[in-house]
């Protein structure tokens, strides 16, 4: 047969000739030998055996996609935005060769035929399927290397592989069926969040800066919460002139994590220039709060000294921002003895005073669980007696009425608020008491635990926070409120997500700043009490049958084990015919005393078990 020219198919006697000329054109010549390759069979298709002028033009190309998928894409006529000079092997071509061929794709195809968008029908290369499909293809490149399939054959395979495909759905088809099936509203109906721009945020800034509530003037109670330092500590100033506080507590950093950026001198900048705007004093009336993850008792000593670590930072952030007063738990004796825990926890704090000026520490109170330090106020004497004497003024405490009432000490009625506040000065001194958090209890007295409310809601009432406000001990102190303010976010259409209702904190400012001096045989005083209490009434109750409860079982577990422990004492020593007896089980001869005596000595370990808890209960 003759040789083509470049760029010209050579009439298609055989399928040999046809891969032949094929190779020429790519510069591979005749002598190559040897199989031809994927991609030289795959590369372009649209001449082996059909007609240079057949009526549809054929295109198949292997395209390699960014994550290495193989993907095989067969289409009528021009791909749009197609670059065919990609599709060809990057041999040897000469221009007219590749102008010939671009002028056999852009020429248009006359077909009734409907045509569909080009769809991804390959797999990935390890896939089961693809294997086959390449085992399929090597077969036929082999029957036609060989002349063993005839040039009919190969364009009736070709016509069968490029089968019409089902017409996908369009999209709006889809969303219409799915809008169809589904109960749930249109995205049209849900409320998108979206971005708030510059100015939006500026108005939001601005609306914070707006009080919600007065600050009241010339009182001897200075009255706060716990805002907020969130984006700079500057931002807790302006958050309590937000609701109208005379005192506040912030975070100096998170609390539930270790390790902290430090404080930015912009930031300790700012936040002594709000102070000064604002007319708040940083001596007296700011109580940071601790990190809840500090624990200056524990007998770990990595644990030690990476919360020793967190605790002398924040002490060295109050000293640079001008802060006098520093809350934090006294943490826990874990399963160590109390005594040598507490003694721990003194011992960190004379380390952390040596290193420090002007700060005091103010230990809290808590509700008496378990064996964490601060459940009974001889637990803070004692603390506060291992302190050195060069440090003993730098030393206080922080009351929190909600631990105070979980720990068992009553402050409702005038009598009993008067007795647990005597019981606090000649146990531990008023002149060691620097500050108070204000809290009402969800449970009940004696309860141990540590359950917040808002005040009147819970099981202290509005009573106790009348004796508090009238109490002249605490005229000049910072009254701190931690109640919860969390609401519902409206902006969730679940409700699962929560914000901040600054107007909690706000009201109940203004609510305990109108007890001082008021009347509780007054009609005023009367309703608002009954208000309150009438509110919490239901949580109230919920939790009264949950303490009455536990307390039950706990009695029955008591009296259980008394009984065990009565018949152990009474039954403890094996009669001899019964050691004997045991002993000759055993294979033993002698030794029949040592099991009484084991006993003994294992009830002799309980008994010192119970006797070291005794002591660890202490904070309960």
């Amino acid at each position: 047969m003759p040789r083509a020219r470049k760029g010209e198919v050579a009439p298609a006697a055989n399928s040999t000739e046809v891969l032949a000329s094929r190779k020429r054109k790519r510069g591979e010549g005749e002598e190559s030998g040897g199989p031809a390759s994927r991609r030289e069979i795959n590369g372009v298709e649209h001449q082996a055996g059909l007609s240079p002028k057949s009526p549809r033009t054929k295109l198949r190309v292997d395209i390699v996609s960014a994550d290495h998928l193989e993907i095989d894409q067969e289409v009528d006529g021009p791909i749009p935005g197609f670059k065919q000079e990609e599709a060809f092997s990057k041999g040897r071509r000469s221009p007219r060769s590749k102008k010939e061929a671009k002028q056999d794709l852009d020429e248009p195809v006359p077909s009734t035929a409907p045509t569909h968008t080009p769809t991804k029908t390959g797999r990935r290369s390890t896939g089961r399927g693809r294997k086959v499909k390449v085992e399929e293809e090597e077969e036929e490149v082999e029957d036609v290397l060989d002349g063993s399939l005839a040039d009919e054959d190969v364009e009736s395979k070709s016509k069968s592989k490029s089968k019409p495909r089902r017409p996908r759905k369009s999209k709006t088809t889809q969303d219409s069926n799915k809008a169809e099936d589904s109960d749930e509203p249109d995205a049209e109906s849900t409320p998108k969040r979206k971005r708030k721009t510059a100015a939006e945020r500026e108005a939001d800034r601005i609306a914070a800066m707006i009080p919600l509530a007065a600050r009241a003037t010339n009182l001897k109670m200075f009255v706060g919460a716990h805002t907020s330092m969130a984006k700079g500590v500057e931002n807790a100033v302006t958050n309590c002139v937000h609701i109208g506080g005379n005192a506040f507590a912030c975070f100096l950093k998170s609390q539930r994590k270790w390790d902290n950026p430090p404080l930015a001198d912009a930031n300790r900048d700012a936040f002594k220039a709000a102070l000064l705007e604002h007319k708040y004093d940083g001596t007296q009336h700011i109580v940071p709060h601790g990190s809840y993850l500090v624990n200056l008792a524990t007998e770990d000593k990595a644990k030690s000294e990476q919360s020793y670590a967190a605790f002398i930072d924040d002490l060295h952030r109050c000293e640079a921002l001008g802060i006098r007063y520093y809350n934090f738990h006294p943490g826990g004796a874990g399963q160590a003895p109390f005594n040598e825990a507490v003694a721990r926890l003194a011992g960190n704090l004379n380390r952390a005073l040596a290193e420090t000026k002007t700060v005091v520490p103010l230990l809290e109170n808590m509700a008496g669980h378990g064996t964490l330090i601060g459940g009974r106020f001889s637990d803070l004497r004692d603390v506060i007696d291992l302190i050195k004497p060069e440090f003993q003024a730098r030393i206080g405490v922080c009351i929190d009425t909600c631990h105070a009432f979980a720990a068992g000490y009553d402050l409702r009625s005038p009598e009993a608020f008067a007795a647990t506040m005597k019981e606090f000065d000649e146990t531990v001194g008023l002149k060691y008491l620097k500050a108070l958090h204000l809290n009402d209890s969800k449970a009940p007295l004696g309860s141990h635990r540590d359950l917040h409310q808002n005040i009147g809601l819970g099981f202290l009432g509005l009573r106790a926070f009348h004796n508090v406000m009238n109490f002249s001990a605490f005229e000049g102190l910072p009254l701190i409120l931690e109640t919860p303010c969390e609401r519902p976010d409206p902006s969730d259409p679940k409700g699962k997500k929560t914000i901040d209702d600054k107007n909690v904190w706000a009201t109940e400012i203004k609510l305990l700043e109108s007890l001082i001096g008021m009347d509780v045989d007054g009609e005023t005083f009367k309703t608002l009490e009954k208000d309150l209490a009438d509110k919490g009434r239901q949580e109230r109750e919920t939790m009264q049958k949950q303490f009455d409860k536990k307390t039950e079982e706990q009695k029955k577990k008591a009296a259980k084990e008394k009984g065990q422990k009565s018949l152990r004492d009474m039954f403890g020593k094996q009669p001899a015919k019964t050691e004997a007896v045991t002993a000759k089980k055993n294979g033993k001869q002698k030794g029949t005393k040592k099991n009484p005596k084991a006993k003994d000595d294992e009830s002799e370990s309980e008994g010192g078990n119970e006797s070291s808890s005794g002591l660890s209960d202490l904070s309960s």
